[in-house]
């Protein structure tokens, strides 16, 4: 039976990135997306990927927290897995992933924190200038009023009116540029909120990781297609 070659599913320049908490966002929502057959190129950058990342991991103390971490997740690694090897690989790979999402975690709240503080401050740097420009337009022209009064007004009472306009003037040109502003930091905050991972699918993370690396064939499911030769055929590893 003919069987569909399998689709591109990583994005352009995806075999560039590393796994660290900056790029963790984009790997974790394509892997999470990824379905199979593979292309075998894809499989072995995903595995290149993890690999490489995993064995500069240096795991973290063994605090109460940690080895709890652990133990809760190596029986549903073992139900999964039946080898001892695989078992203890995909038990580091997973705590590589526990502390690059806890650093995700940090950064991403940390920048939405200076965000919201920005469009505060943004805010109210807009309401003081508006007040401001606002009170330059009546001071302007109660000044001019009064060198309308004077008989013989002085030269100082003569230029209030112009200083008055031209504050007034500067207070409200600045408003576009703080709406623009203000603005750019609503995307910038979009787009952290957008990119966050609150939480992670253990037991899918589980399930994929496994059959991505090799440690589980599942009956009926193609991990990846083999084109090599114009065999239209798929193969399971």
């Amino acid at each position: 039976m003919d069987v569909a070659p399998a689709r591109t599913q990583l994005p352009q320049g995806f075999e560039r990135l590393n796994l660290t908490p900056n790029h963790f966002s984009i790997f974790y929502t394509v892997f999470m997306g990824l379905r199979f057959p593979l292309k075998v190129a894809e499989l072995l950058d995903l595995r290149s990927l993890i690999n490489h990342a995993v064995d500069d991991f240096t795991e973290p103390p063994l605090t109460p927290d940690y080895r709890q971490f652990r133990e809760s997740l190596q029986a549903a690694i073992d139900s999964f897995i039946d080898k001892r090897r695989h078992s203890e690989r995909m038990l580091q790979i997973l705590s590589m992933f526990r502390d690059i999402h806890y650093t995700h975690s940090i950064m991403s709240r940390d920048a939405e924190r200076r965000l919201r503080e920005a469009m505060d401050d943004n805010r109210t740097n807009r309401i003081k200038f508006v007040r401001y420009g606002l009170f330059f337009v009546f001071a302007g022209v109660a000044s001019g009023i009064l060198w309308l009064a004077m008989p013989e007004p002085m030269w100082l009472v003569k230029l209030l009116p112009a200083v008055y306009g031209y504050l007034s003037w500067y207070y409200f040109h600045k408003l576009p540029e703080l709406d623009r502003e203000h603005k750019k930091l609503t995307l910038e905050l979009n787009d952290v909120l957008r990119r966050r991972v609150e939480s992670l699918n253990w037991k899918t993370l589980i399930h994929k990781l496994a059959m991505v690396l090799g440690y589980k064939r599942l009956p009926g499911i193609e991990v990846f297609h083999d084109d090599h030769d114009r065999m239209d055929r798929s193969v399971y590893h």
